[in-house]
């Protein structure tokens, strides 16, 4: 695709696989313009901002205070981890393209890992075991990951995909990914390498990264909302830190005392047993174990 189409489809895309209007077109370019006469005073400087000196605090604190998470605390949506030795393919794939900006995107780590990690049901991309971990008996094996969106036992409620958008446009975190969308998803990382590394990361309001804190004995986890992408390339570029905010509209803290009162508990579709595994899973692996039952390890080239 020409860069012309990637970005045409990156905006389909954010925009919720919509077509934006005329309206959001122009909004979109006089934003753009503005921004572009004043200089970015990054986190900051943003409008009703605040700083956290630490995760606890940021619970209690009014509004949207931002604060900083180590990058090794953060999991993606299928609990894939970051950091040197963690896997996540969008990291691995970031490092690929910080040293050689003109990989194919056929040839990247996520091309792998989309070719080689393709659980079918909510069991199989959640469970490192899921043929021992989860009874037959269990609604998770009868939810279809190309079908519905979340699956975590806190989530408010199972989210479809909308039947409008195309199955391979869909953006998965695991495979198969359409090879317009993996087109996409290099591109983007690629530009995120690129702007990140010149110009160092400065999030406002539209881009932070957010999410919920999870706490388990003096331990915690940052399950990322929104903004995996820029975690993982702060993490491929030797980031030890990102500055992170906690998700609006839900629970800004977890704990297992919790456990029996989470929606997805409530209604049946994770026992308490295996959404108490599935916080075990959180805190005990990194995504390494997993990459190497892929046959892709952690190592900074992606191999």
């Amino acid at each position: 695709m020409t860069e012309d189409e990637l970005a045409r489809l990156y905006a389909f895309v954010e925009a919720g696989y919509k077509e934006p209007s005329a309206i959001g077109r122009l909004r979109g370019a006089v934003s753009k313009a503005v921004a572009g006469l004043f200089p970015s005073r990054g986190e900051a400087g943003r409008a009703g901002s605040s700083r956290a000196a630490d995760p606890w605090a940021a619970v209690y604190m009014k509004g949207r205070p931002n604060f900083l998470v180590p990058v090794a605390a953060c999991r993606n949506y299928a609990l894939f981890g970051f950091g040197e030795t963690a896997f996540d393919a969008w990291q691995q794939t970031a490092r690929q393209l910080a040293a050689a900006p003109e990989t194919p995107a056929g040839d990247t780590v996520l091309a792998r890992f989309a070719r080689t990690f393709r659980p079918q049901t909510a069991a199989e991309l959640l469970f490192s075991s899921p043929s021992v971990d989860v009874p037959e008996s269990s609604p998770l094996w009868q939810l279809k990951t190309s079908e519905y969106m979340y699956f975590w036992p806190w989530s408010p409620g199972l989210r479809r995909w909308p039947t409008n958008v195309p199955q391979d446009l869909r953006l998965y975190n695991h495979g198969p990914l359409g090879d317009r969308i993996l087109e996409l998803e290099v591109w983007r990382l690629k530009r995120l390498v690129r702007s990140i590394g010149r110009n160092g990361y400065q999030p406002t309001g539209a881009d932070s990264i957010r999410g919920v804190l999870f706490m388990l004995g003096d331990e915690l986890r940052f399950v990322i909302a929104a903004g995996f992408h820029r975690v993982a390339v702060l993490a491929a570029l030797g980031h030890d830190e990102v500055p992170v905010e906690l998700a609006s509209g839900q629970q800004r803290l977890m704990s297992l005392d919790q456990l029996r009162t989470w929606p997805l508990v409530r209604e049946g579709v994770f026992s308490a047993d295996l959404a108490d595994l599935l916080v075990e899973r959180l805190f005990a692996e990194d995504g390494s174990e997993m990459a190497a039952r892929l046959g892709l390890g952690p190592g900074k080239d992606g191999a």
